[in-house]
Parts: structure tokens; sequence; C-alpha cells
């Protein structure tokens, strides 16, 4: 098990350095372009104009990823704009213009990588209360055990109240216990010690088993004359004679007032955490929308069609994670996500804002209702979008209609397969999803591959289908 738990150590470990890689990869490339253009224009063209607004991306991307430390980029490439105005050809002296947008560099990396680490913090307090749920849970079954146990011990050396009634419903024996907590008196009835009735019960199991012979069992409620109520359970056993007759019956009155208590006390804490829980996925639900937001409001402002192409692709994997806790909310699990119901939502959600509005597009889903854990809908559901958001861009150009397939199964053996497919004008000749320097299909394949830790496959043969297989163990993270 010890050896199980470190090669999931490291594995995790790995993926988490691969990630690392990727980020740098991507920020260093970012980086290197903007100091490029900037070098371009002013060096080359001679021109005192830089289109600023490619600075934003790798500051924006940088404070997602890195929080706090993600700010020295945007740092950077504010002090690469006042600077290049110094040493530029040009020689012309810094305006408040420039400072301004400098400001604004640092401003707005600071305001993603404080909502970045917000989110952060909200996810770890998430954990802290899923591990604490856990914890409690584990806690209070183990003293149910315990006391399940404690009881056992009791009935065997006969630590309860022991009654002995004869046919009239009479007692003809009690223990100690009986006569100290129930007052049971020799000759008294029954009904009278511990349920201070004038008349037996309507379903008297004591009679039943007298007349039958069968073992019962009750649980009932009362109130002794100290005015305390207390809950027990009655068992019922026959006594019988050498010619088997029955004489009397065995009453085992068993007090479980405390453990009702305790299990009222588990399910009002059991609740408590689930309300919170659930609050936590609006919380994160919100910032991702307020995230969400300012991309839209940056990409809204930029001029460049490539910067607004890559804005609103990072909003929508925004929006694809907040739609994923938005479902969370919505249906009050906390923990797994009905993935039929979120492909329907996603898809509506991306033809909404779709570039090919004027081509007749037939979506078709295929999906069981099958509950994924938020751990592995993520991806997944990072994948969808980019793999339809890729579609919906490039697979029906020039073409008056189309159709787009979704399809997810899941196996009982663990095993989720996600195919997306469409009959567009297919992938270009010689195309390799492995080289391919789309930011989106490197996502897509570093998400199966090294997240989920599974394969991809990509055909095009009259339609261009992606293939994406990988399994979730029983405690729902990926093989």
């Amino acid at each position: 098990m010890n050896r199980a738990r470190d090669d999931g150590g490291k594995m995790k470990k790995k993926r988490l350095e691969n990630g690392e890689a990727s980020k740098l990869i991507v920020l260093g490339f970012m980086i290197a372009f903007c100091l490029f253009v900037t070098y371009y224009f002013h060096f080359i063209l001679k021109s005192d104009t830089i289109f600023t607004h490619l600075f934003y991306v790798p500051i924006i991307l940088a404070s997602l990823w890195w929080q706090r430390k993600g700010i020295f980029v945007a740092v950077f490439l504010a002090l690469l704009l006042l600077v290049s105005h110094l040493i530029s050809p040009l020689e012309t002296p810094i305006i408040g213009s420039d400072i301004t947008r400098a400001l604004i560099f640092i401003l707005v990396g600071a305001v993603v990588a404080t909502l970045s680490e917000r989110k952060r913090i909200l996810e770890d307090r998430l954990q802290a209360y899923s591990r604490t749920l856990e914890q409690q849970v584990e806690e209070r079954t183990s003293k149910l055990r315990q006391s399940e146990e404690k009881q056992r011990a009791i009935l065997e050396s006969i630590g309860d109240a022991v009654l002995v009634l004869d046919g009239g419903l009479n007692i003809v024996w009690a223990n100690m216990i009986a006569v100290n907590q129930y007052e049971a008196v020799i000759g008294r009835k029954c009904y009278k010690t511990y349920r201070w009735l004038q008349e037996p019960c309507a379903e008297c199991i004591v009679r039943k088993t007298y007349a039958d012979g069968v073992l019962r069992t009750s649980e009932e409620e009362s109130i002794l004359k100290d005015g305390n109520r207390i809950n027990f359970i009655v068992s019922c056993s026959p006594i019988r004679n050498p010619d088997g007759e029955i004489i009397s019956v065995v009453v085992v009155l068993h007090d479980i007032t405390k453990h009702k208590r305790a299990e009222d006390q588990i399910k009002a804490s059991l609740r408590e955490k689930e309300v919170l829980l659930l609050e936590i996925h609006h919380r994160v639900k919100n910032n991702l929308q307020v995230v969400s937001s300012l991309l839209n409001m940056q990409a809204r402002n930029a001029r460049d069609k490539n910067t607004i192409g890559i804005l609103t692709e990072s909003r929508d994997r925004v929006n694809t994670m907040a739609l994923i806790y938005s479902r969370l909310y919505e249906s009050g699990n906390l923990s797994e996500i009905n993935m039929k119901g979120f492909m329907d939502k996603l898809l509506a959600q991306l033809f909404q804002i779709s570039p090919v509005q004027d081509v007749k597009i037939t979506p078709i889903i295929r999906a069981s209702d099958c509950l994924l854990p938020i751990s592995i809908a993520v991806p997944v559901g990072l994948i969808i979008n980019e793999l339809l958001s890729n579609a919906l861009k490039h697979a029906f150009d020039g073409r008056d209609e189309g159709e787009i397939e979704l399809s997810l199964t899941a196996s009982e053996g663990g095993r989720i397969d996600l195919t997306v497919s469409d009959d567009g004008v297919g992938l270009p000749s010689g195309f390799d999803i492995d080289t391919s320097k789309t930011l989106g299909l490197r996502l897509v394949k570093v998400l199966a591959e090294d997240q989920l830790q599974g394969n991809i496959e990509v055909i095009s043969d009259g339609r261009t289908t992606f293939k994406i297989g990988f399994g979730i163990e029983g405690d729902g993270s990926a093989d």
C-alpha cells in the first residue's frame, strides 16, 4: 500500500512538473513575442506606436498561474515599455500615457493575481472542509462502532433492564437496573412500569410472543417519572417448560437514548457541512464568472484580432469551469456532476457565441447519465470545450450546414470513452496532434495524456474524429 502511495505521489509530482514546464514555455514564448514586437516597432519601423494590448496576455496568464509571483511579469513588461522609449532611436520622452499604461499592466496583474489567489484559497478551504467532514464522519462512525461493542458486552453480562412477565403481563422477576431505572416491582403490570399506561399497548409484542413463541423486537419511547424522555429497544423471548408450553416471556429493555441524540447531532452536523460546501461551490463559480467578465471586457477593448481570439478562448475556458461549479451547486451534489446535462448546457453555451451563426449545424449528443467527480469533470469539460470550439471555428468554412457529434460512455470497469466528431472540411494534410502548435489542441493533449492519464486518437476519414479514453479508480481519480 505504501509503495502504491509513493508511486501515486511520484506520478502526481511528475504531472505538476510537466504542467509547470508547459506554462513556462507558453509564457516564455509570449514574453519573447512581446520583446520582438517592441523591438520591431521601435528599432525597425522606428514607430512610437506599440500594440500594448498584446502584453496583457502573458500578464494575465502569469497572474492566473502563479498569483503574486506572476505580478513580476507585469512589472517586467511595464519597465520594458518605459525603457523601450528611453533607448528608442526616436528619442521620444516618456509621457503620462506611457506611465499610465505601465501602471495598468501592474494593476491588471495584481487584480488577476488577487482573484486567482482567492480562487486557490477557496479551493483549499473546500478541500479542508471535505477532509474535516470525512474525518468527523470516520470519528463518529468509530464511536458508534465502539458504542455497539460496549452494548454487546453489556447485553452479554445482562447490563440492560431485564424483566420476566407472565401471561397476564405481570412482572415476576426484574434485575437491579430495571428496579432502579424503571421502578419495576414484582406483581406490577409491565405497561404501568416503563410505559406509564393504564391499559396494554394495542400492538403489544409481549402478548404476540406469548401467543406464538416468535422472538420480537420493537423500538419504543417513553417518559420516566422524573420527566426524562427515554428511547429504548424492547426484545421479547419466550420461556418454555419441558413440555414446550410458553410459561413466561423475557423482556430486555435496552436504553438507546444517548445513541439517538448522537445520531441527531451527526445528522445536524452533516447538514451544516453540506450547506458550507454548497456555499463554497457557489463562491468559486462567482469568482470564475468575475474572471470571465474581466477577460470579456479586455477582449472588447482589444483591437488586434489575435489578442481578441486569445482572450475569447481564455474566457470560454473559464466559463467551462464556471459551468461545472454551477451545475454542482444547482444539483446539490457536492462531489459529482452529471455529464449529460453538462454537455447539453455547454453545447448550447458555445452555440450562442459561435462565429458560424449562418451555418445550420446539427448537434448530436450521445451520453448516458454518467456521474464524474469534479477532479475528472474539469479536465473533461475543458477538452470538450476546446474540441467543440475548434470545430465551430474551422470545420465549416464555406459550408451551409454541418453536423457535430458528441459521445460519452462509461463501462462497468470504470473506463470512460469520449468522442467528438464533425463532417466538416477535415484536417489539414499531414496533421499530427503531437506536433500541433495551436494552444487549444496542445491543451487537449496535455489534459488527456498527463492529467487524465489516458490516450488520444485522431481519425480523418471523411469525418474528423477525436477519441479520448481514460480510466477512473474507485475513489474517482484518474488512473
